[in-house]
């Protein structure tokens, strides 16, 4: 018997090893279970746009230039244990026209004076298909929260140059109507319904 199991444990190796002393134990479940792993987001490689109608003639993209804080957990077994959440700074905001964005910036619309940021916390998160999902949650925008849904889009995994670490890219799309949050000027010559394109780089 004891040759048997020498026999046995020359041929399992690391975590193989492991995997069967777990179950003899009773504690495979633990050791197999993937764990969620908080993913340092790179604010460099990440961008939060809106897209705005003007009279329907074209749309004007307007990019937030200063994202706070990105707070990203990943589970790639099972998505729905994933977390988002996103804090940017309202008055950073950037359709590459002054004026205009002042006036943004002003009470008549974003207010970003008094109400600093605008966050989203995702509330619900599914997987669609082998590189897509669903994320919903709740946008926050002058003190007004309303839930959102995203489509979302794993663009790849893999090193970054260096090879000192990996890479995950996100996508993610939706829309939502302003009114809903108050800011109701000038529609419709200037589009209710603003769409939005956040894109994610996150390090492990």
């Amino acid at each position: 018997m004891h040759s048997k199991m020498s026999g046995l444990r020359a041929r399992l190796t690391g975590s193989a090893f492991a995997l069967v002393l777990a179950a003899a134990v009773g504690w495979a479940p633990l050791v197999a279970q993937a764990e969620p792993r908080e993913q340092k987001v790179d604010l460099s490689h990440t961008s939060i746009t809106f897209l705005i109608s003007h009279g329907d003639f074209t749309r004007v993209p307007y990019q937030f230039r200063k994202v706070d804080k990105v707070d990203f957990t990943f589970d790639p077994e099972d998505v729905s244990k994933s977390k988002v959440s996103v804090s940017i700074e309202a008055a950073s905001i950037d359709s590459n026209h002054f004026y205009r964005d002042n006036f943004t910036r002003s009470e008549v619309f974003l207010d970003a004076r008094k109400h600093k940021d605008i966050t989203f916390v995702a509330t619900n998160i599914e997987k669609t298909g082998d590189n897509t999902g669903k994320m919903t949650g709740d946008l926050t925008i002058k003190d007004v929260t309303k839930p959102v849904t995203f489509d979302v889009v794993y663009n790849k995994g893999g090193k970054h140059l260096s090879g000192k670490y990996e890479i995950d890219g996100f996508t993610a799309t939706g829309s939502f109507k302003r009114s809903d949050f108050g800011i109701k000027a000038f529609i419709p010559w200037v589009g209710d319904e603003i769409e939005v394109m956040m894109m994610l780089e996150a390090h492990r």
